[in-house]
């Protein structure tokens, strides 16, 4: 019987690459490093949607990556404080020499001051609560009065249908 494949020819698909637990570290590590999914996953040498797909399917994947992101923005405050305090800009290394090789292809960028920030800024509230969805406001939730009132309002048209209805 024929390959399905090759009857709608299309070649097959390669095996995915296994994420190895060597890989699965060497993404946690530079994820911890750069709060960036992709460039980790560049740096760890994976499909950058492999991380996730592990992330989805394994409960303890999922844990090291929150301690690996957590770890991150504790380290990007770490660094926007000392580079704030000090009114320099920061010439940090991409990371621990033991850990992560700043010489590597596709290794961490080193650290700039203007993206973590902007880093920190979208996921504070993330970090202590719920986040608004990137490029929308906060959700606002209505008062009680103004919920009271809405209905009062839709309660009176309705009212007003019906009697306008039964007049006819």
């Amino acid at each position: 019987m024929a390959d399905i494949s090759s009857l709608l020819g299309k070649e097959r698909r390669k095996p995915r690459q296994s994420f190895t637990p060597d890989l699965r570290q060497r993404f946690l590590d530079a994820l911890a490093l750069t709060c960036n999914v992709h460039a980790a996953a560049a740096y760890a040498g994976v499909d950058r949607t492999t991380p996730y797909n592990w992330r989805r399917h394994d409960p303890e994947f999922l844990e090291q990556w929150r301690d690996a992101v957590w770890a991150g923005f504790d380290r990007l405050e770490t660094m926007v404080l000392e580079a704030g305090g000090a009114g320099l800009p920061l010439e940090v290394a991409p990371g621990d020499a033991d850990r992560v090789e700043a010489d590597a292809p596709n290794a961490p960028p080193s650290f700039d001051f203007d993206k973590a920030m902007a880093v920190l800024r979208l996921y504070r509230e993330k970090r202590h609560g719920s986040a608004p969805q990137r490029g929308r406001a906060p959700r606002q939730y209505p008062t009680r009065e103004e919920t009271n009132a809405a209905l009062i309002k839709a309660l009176t048209a309705a009212k007003k249908r019906l009697d306008k209805s039964d007049g006819d």
